[in-house]
């Protein structure tokens, strides 16, 4: 008894002079600076950070329209790529429970049992009789290596580090999710606008077609005139299907980013009259780069990279283990007395990496090359990201200032076709010239409602980019 207290007594030291050192790491691993500036506002925005900033979490409520509401949270809540992006996650997190296990002992039972005929043999080597024999041998065995310089730990932080990555990986499908689906919804709008635009132009040239063959018949038109009409009136007419097998493309975008056939889709109503939020207003830089989910995992993927590298080294160092085996066993042969007993059985186990060719070192250099590379990716994100949110804005201004024009241009083509039509009846004008207003007058809402729609993609581009269009929720498994 006192031999086992003593023994006992000298494992319970041994891990405790293994532990005392445990976590500690002669390396001091920093990664390399970023190389970008960030600027204290954006060039194209003109706005200060006095202003209040816009709400981006939930950009889409802003249009006001319900529809537009449930065509995005239908597409967040059952867009496969959300799913697939989730599920990626549940996997970082599995692989992050693998590696962190790496830090604790390992228990486990075992046991063996045996049996079988023995034939002893005399002096002369002849049989001399047949015996049978059996044994057992059953225990709890224990291993545990102690991370004495922080290898594993590196590990479990980087495996942590990818999870962080896979979330922002999520949030950023969230984002384009929330993105095509409006897109997707409010160009279906626009298309609906411009079918009936072209069903007013149809109804305007048949009209003008009527008015024109009468006048024929009176002597006061020509078959040139009549013909001319029946031209326009049939190009206005061959865009139609066109049109709406477009309205159909979008509606089956619509069906498949909300997870549903594309048959499934209800018909769209009837479009509100055009609206277009402001520009948001109040976006710094730090904010927005801070709120993008691509920068953010190009961050974690930085730290991710760092710990690599620290384990990395860590592989240079003496590596030490502690095993143990404790059971009870038995063997037993046929008339001669059975053996059996019971104890345990402890080791400390140590390697030292002496001779690698180098494998070591060339290990160490390229963890070492993929944290500059993950730095290098890191600052690219950052200039990419802060020249869409230039883009986006300088092209959302640009349209809101063509807007003006093409509004201002439409109402005078209106006024043409108007006087135009009044000079016709009057004898000074032809058919051709009243047809000619008309088209152009035609045209110039054609024109108003394409800037439009431009507007309302620039709108969603702009929100895309600032970052906006989802929340911090993770997701969880179902």
């Amino acid at each position: 008894m006192r031999n086992r207290l003593a023994r006992a007594a000298r494992m319970g030291s041994m891990a405790a002079a293994v532990g005392l050192v445990a976590g500690c790491s002669p390396f001091r691993t920093h990664a390399p600076a970023s190389h970008v500036t960030v600027p204290r506002q954006f060039t194209q925005a003109g706005m200060t950070a006095a202003q209040p900033p816009t709400d981006m979490t939930r950009w889409w409520e802003a249009w006001h329209d319900p529809g537009l509401t449930h065509a995005v949270e239908t597409a967040l809540a059952a867009s496969p790529d959300i799913r697939i992006a989730r599920d990626r996650v549940l996997e970082a997190r599995a692989m992050h429970t693998v590696v962190r296990s790496a830090l604790y002992p390992t228990v486990g039972a075992t046991g063996n049992m045996m049996g079988g005929d023995i034939d002893w043999r005399d002096a002369d080597g002849l049989p001399d009789s047949n015996r049978s024999t059996d044994g057992h041998l059953a225990g709890i065995t224990a291993s545990w290596e102690p991370d004495l310089f922080g290898g594993r730990h590196a590990d479990a932080k980087a495996a942590k580090d990818g999870v962080k990555a896979e979330e922002e990986y999520f949030h950023g499908v969230q984002m384009v999710i929330a993105a095509d689906a409006a897109d997707s919804y409010l160009r279906a709008q626009g298309v609906q606008r411009q079918i009936a635009l072209t069903d007013q132009g149809i109804a305007t040239l048949g009209q003008l077609r009527a008015y024109g063959q009468a006048r024929f018949a009176s002597g006061q038109a020509t078959a040139a005139d009549v013909r001319m009409v029946e031209q326009k009136l049939s190009e206005m007419k061959a865009r139609r299907p066109l049109l709406v097998a477009r309205l159909d493309l979008m509606r089956r975008r619509l069906a498949v980013l909300s997870g549903q056939t594309p048959e499934g889709l209800a018909a769209p109503p009837t479009p509100p009259a055009y609206f277009v939020p402001p520009a948001p207003v109040g976006q710094m830089p730090d904010t927005v780069l801070e709120r993008r989910p691509d920068v953010r995992a190009r961050r974690d993927q930085v730290d991710a990279a760092l710990n690599r590298l620290k384990s990395a080294k860590t592989d240079l160092l003496p590596r030490f283990g502690l095993e143990f085996f404790g059971g009870d066993g038995r063997l037993h042969f046929d008339g001669i007395p059975g053996l059996s007993g019971t104890g345990g059985l402890i080791a400390l186990t140590t390697y030292l990496p002496i001779f690698t060719a180098n494998r070591i070192q060339a290990r160490i250099h390229a963890a070492s090359a993929r944290l500059d590379a993950a730095v290098a990716g890191y600052d690219k994100s950052l200039l990419h990201a802060l020249a869409e949110v230039e883009d986006s804005y300088e092209n959302r201004l640009g349209l809101d200032a063509r807007d003006v024009e093409l509004t201002r241009a439409q109402a005078q083509a209106g006024q043409v076709a108007h006087d135009m039509a009044g000079l016709y009846a009057g004898g000074q004008r032809t058919l051709g010239d009243v047809l000619q207003a008309r088209m152009q007058a035609l045209d110039a809402q054609g024109a108003v409602l394409s800037n439009q729609d431009t507007r309302t993609q620039a709108t969603i581009q702009l929100a895309r980019v600032l970052g906006g269009g989802w929340q911090e929720a993770t997701p969880v498994s179902h």
